[in-house]
Parts: C-alpha cells; structure tokens; sequence
C-alpha cells in the first residue's frame, strides 16, 4: 500500500500484542530497504535470533543457521518496509 498510511503502526501494535506473545516463540522485525539485498535481509533476521552469530557470509549459510535456529520453533516474522 501507499506510504503513510499506517501499516508500519499497524503491524507493531499486533507485532506487540499480548495474544502474539503467548502463542509464538520466536519474535522477527526486519526492516527491508531499497535495494532488495537478500544476504542483508538474511543476516538481520539471524542478527535478531542471535546476536553473536558473526562471519556467515553465504547465503546458504545464513539460511542453514536460521533454519537451525527456528526448527520446532512457532515465529513471528515482519518485514517491514517492502517496497
């Protein structure tokens, strides 16, 4: 949708809600800029799982380790910003 018109606000308001908390285990917020870089978006959602999760460069590695991370796992991802 158009810019401005609150759907950033919007998903932060479900993004923090008490029923979201309760019923997922994992909690993702990745801003997506322009230009759409994958291993970027990639490590800022493994930067979120774990912050001491440095020197992964290859996409498949990072996607390896995410999947690691979030096996047996309910989440909840956003990605915000996606133009």
């Amino acid at each position: 949708g158009m810019g401005g018109i609150g759907k950033t606000a919007l998903a932060k308001v479900i993004f923090n809600h008490e029923v979201i908390k309760e019923n997922f285990d994992r909690f993702i917020w990745v801003c997506v800029s322009d230009p759409f870089v994958i291993n970027k978006i990639l490590r800022a959602i493994l930067e979120t799982l774990n912050p001491n999760s440095g020197g992964l460069e290859s996409k498949e590695a990072l996607l390896q380790e995410i999947q690691k991370l979030l096996h047996d796992k309910n989440y909840f991802l956003v990605l915000d910003d996606v133009w």
